[in-house]
Parts: C-alpha cells; structure tokens; sequence
C-alpha cells in the first residue's frame, strides 16, 4: 500500500477536493470519501477559489497532495515563514500570524479517514520537512488544537517538541517544533 501512494504538488484542478481536506484540517474534524453533496459551504467555496488563485496562503502552490488510486486522499499545506505576511495579506486582514521568520510552517495537514492510520500523513509530514531544507530552513513548526491526541501522537512520534500553548483563531493550540538534521 505505502508504495501505491504518489506524493505530488497539487494543481488547481484538485480545488474541489482540497478544500474540503483543508476545511477538515482546520475544524479538526475527520471526512469519509466520498464526500457527501451537503458538506458544501461558502467556506469551502472560499478556500476553492483561493486555492486556484496564486500567491496566497491557501494556493495550490504551497500544497502536495496524497493519490491513490488516482484519487487525492490527502494534503499538506505548508510555507516558508519569511512569506507568511504577504501570502495572508493576498487574502485578507482575518487571518492570524502564526509562524515565526525563520522556519518552515506547517499550516494544514489532512488525510481522509478512510485513508487514516496508514502512513499518509507521515509521508506528507516528510514532504514538508524536505521543502524546510530545500529552502534553507533549520527548523518545521505547526499548530496542534490542545485535545487532538492523534495528531499529537503523530508529531510527537515524529520528533516534534511542544514549545507553547497558543490561542489563534479562538481556540487553543500546542506549538510544535521540530530541528531538522542538515537544515539550513
């Protein structure tokens, strides 16, 4: 199965899909695939269209998707810290600063629970950690919502350190860091 699994940067025709894995990731919340027609909203069709557009946070650009079958099954969504300030001015004065200058950040990590407890989010983890040194940083850091124990099970697993507790968004998060060897 890990070898049927093709990492790949996303296109814009994966928006449909992508934006409910990043919807998923950021209300911390699990999807069947297929996804049932009702799970549409104006949320949903916001991160759509930001994520066909260039230059933002939520675009294609910053995103490697998981395949299976032909089918995305998974996503990371990840970025340069040094471009954090113009990729959120790109979308609005709403979205909170959360990653710091000189790292590589983690903003969205999502796999299908059907697809769940396979490796997937393990290998796109490690996709974003090749990027960090590809871009010359030293260090990976995310936010985990306090309570989520399966995403903090797989960062810890991973080497990850909680450094803070946080609040972004109104809610409560663990920031999670991690020092890569031969980074920078």
């Amino acid at each position: 199965m890990r070898d049927s699994i093709q990492i790949r940067l996303a296109r814009p025709d994966d928006a449909e899909i992508a934006a409910f894995l990043l919807s998923s990731a950021y209300t911390h919340t699990q999807l069947d695939y297929p996804l049932p027609e009702e799970h549409a909203d104006g949320w949903v069709e916001r991160l759509q269209n930001y994520f066909r557009q260039d230059g933002n946070r939520f675009s294609y650009q910053n995103i490697h998707v998981a395949e299976l079958d032909a089918k995305v099954v998974g996503l990371v969504l990840s970025f340069g810290g040094r471009d954090e300030a113009r990729l959120n001015a790109a979308v609005g004065p709403w979205l909170e600063h959360e990653s710091e200058e000189d790292e590589w950040y983690v903003d969205g990590l999502a796999v299908f629970k059907n697809w769940s407890r396979r490796g997937i989010g393990t290998r796109l983890l490690h996709v974003a950690e090749q990027l960090a040194r590809q871009h010359h940083y030293s260090k990976v850091a995310l936010n985990v919502e306090q309570g989520n124990e399966p995403a903090l099970n797989l960062y810890t697993q991973q080497h990850y350190i909680g450094t803070r507790k946080t609040v972004l968004y109104q809610r409560h998060y663990i920031r999670m860091v991690k020092t890569l060897e031969n980074g920078g």
